[in-house]
């Protein structure tokens, strides 16, 4: 927008600088030539009364005013006779005809001339003026000066070089002018952008300042600044709504949960068969609510420093009782480079690992394998990857796999909402994450979040500067 603003002063300029100058040099340049010409044309006059009398009475010629005429102003001068032959001509030579030239029979018929014409000699172009020696309408000869036109072009080449300075100038001042005025004008648009940047990267607590802007920008600030904090209040009082209905359906449903063992525990074998199958739904129901409310929970923190490989290594160790007792292999590679610091939610990173290795587990095979990696990609990310041998996803359902309360078939253990919250964790902490099969089978999860240096190294940085 400032490129656009900025070319478009100057444009204005360059076309109204062009209105002016264009035709002030082309009439300067006429009239430069033009006067150049009666100037010429007048010291021809001059020459010629020095030698009208020794051409009217046929008397001997003296060159000295020719010459020095010559001399003081570089021009050629030619002074013929009536018949047409030389008796002056400052560039040496004897006395020839010219009556060839059509300048010298312009003014020996009694007329002027006046005009450029290209020298081959020279190679260059010359002013040509020819006037007539004559007394009443009697011609007694004429005067021809010929002169390079350098001083007249030099002249003109100077005037078009210097209405070009000043356009350029003009230019020049009216470009930091503009840009002046186009950063004053489209800074309250960058700060409404990086508002909403930070609005749609979580951060709903982000307002506009715009104190200094026009009017009309300072009131779309000041309504996106009303739609913000509503958006904050309603997306907090969803939140809220969400932490308060889980907190409350929890102490029901644990009740729910122990009444249902002890009635297990009285009832016969077909009815506690029963009652198993409702136990089983009412602790994924549970499951659920506890979820809800981990959710709720994840939307507030700002993304602080974790050692990625620390916490991804604690948490593998948490999980391999688990595993062993399901039969799984669970693996951990973090790699021979140096520790992984990416920048997550308080609490974030366990919670993902948890839903993820969790996940991996249960639907793997028996016997079956999961592996857990760290690294850092070559553009600077930390990334995480927990790769299964379960049955693994379709093309079509992979898109489907971090979406709330999906459960591909309703068969499926689970409550929908473990992918969900590692979505929503690790987009809230800025980074990303997707899905993909396993080079072996089953399912590849990878998270990446965004690399910052850890305490050491900001240390090491701190210390090098100064």
């Amino acid at each position: 927008m400032i490129k656009r603003l900025v070319l478009g002063y100057v444009a204005i300029v360059l076309v109204l600088a062009g209105s002016l100058a264009v035709p002030f040099g082309l009439v300067f340049a006429q009239h430069q030539r033009e006067a150049f010409a009666v100037a010429l044309e007048r010291d021809a006059v001059v020459i010629g009364a020095f030698y009208e009398d020794a051409l009217q009475g046929d008397l001997p010629v003296n060159p000295e005013p020719a010459v020095s005429y010559s001399e003081r102003t570089g021009a050629r001068v030619v002074v013929v006779d009536q018949s047409g032959n030389s008796v002056v001509d400052t560039a040496g030579g004897g006395q020839r005809s010219f009556t060839s030239r059509p300048e010298i029979v312009t003014s020996l018929s009694g007329n002027r001339f006046s005009g450029t014409r290209y020298s081959q000699t020279l190679g260059a172009d010359l002013y040509v003026v020819s006037v007539p020696v004559a007394s009443g309408t009697d011609v007694y000869g004429a005067v021809r000066l010929t002169v390079l036109n350098e001083d007249v072009e030099a002249r003109v080449r100077r005037m078009w070089l210097s209405l070009g300075a000043v356009v350029l100038v003009a230019v020049i001042a009216t470009a930091i002018v503009a840009l002046t005025i186009a950063r004053s004008i489209t800074r309250p648009v960058v700060d409404l952008r990086e508002a909403a940047a930070r609005i749609s990267h979580g951060d709903l607590s982000a307002r506009s300042s715009v104190a200094d802007a026009p009017p009309e920008l300072q009131e779309l600030a000041n309504t996106f600044d009303h739609m913000a904090a509503r958006l904050e209040r309603l997306v907090e009082s969803q939140r809220a709504f969400v932490a308060d209905a889980s907190h409350q359906l929890r102490t029901p449903l644990t009740i729910l949960r122990l009444r249902l063992e002890n009635l297990e525990a009285t009832s016969h074998d077909r009815d506690a068969a029963d009652i198993g199958s409702i136990i089983v739904e009412v602790e994924r129901l549970s499951s659920m609510v506890d979820q809800l409310l981990e959710l709720s929970r994840a939307g507030g923190a700002k993304a602080l420093p974790v050692d990625v490989s620390d916490v991804v290594s604690r948490r593998v160790a948490l999980w391999q009782a688990f595993a062993d007792d399901r039969g799984t292999a669970l693996g951990l590679d973090v790699g021979s480079e140096p520790a992984c610091w990416g920048e997550i939610v308080p609490g974030g990173l366990e919670q993902i690992l948890d839903n993820l290795i969790d996940n991996a587990i249960r639907y793997s095979r028996e016997d079956g394998a999961v592996m857990v990696t760290v690294g850092r990609a070559s553009d600077g990310f930390c990334v995480v990857e927990v790769s299964d041998s379960g049955p693994g996803a379709s093309a079509e359902n992979m898109e489907k796999l971090f979406d709330r309360f999906w459960r591909g078939t309703s068969d499926q253990a689970g409550t929908g909402l473990g992918l969900a919250i590692v979505s929503h964790l690790v987009i809230r902490s800025g980074g990303t994450v997707s899905a993909a099969p396993g080079t072996t089978g089953g399912l590849t999860i990878s998270v990446r979040l965004l690399a910052c240096d850890g305490p050491e190294e900001a240390a090491g940085g701190n210390g090098s500067s100064s």
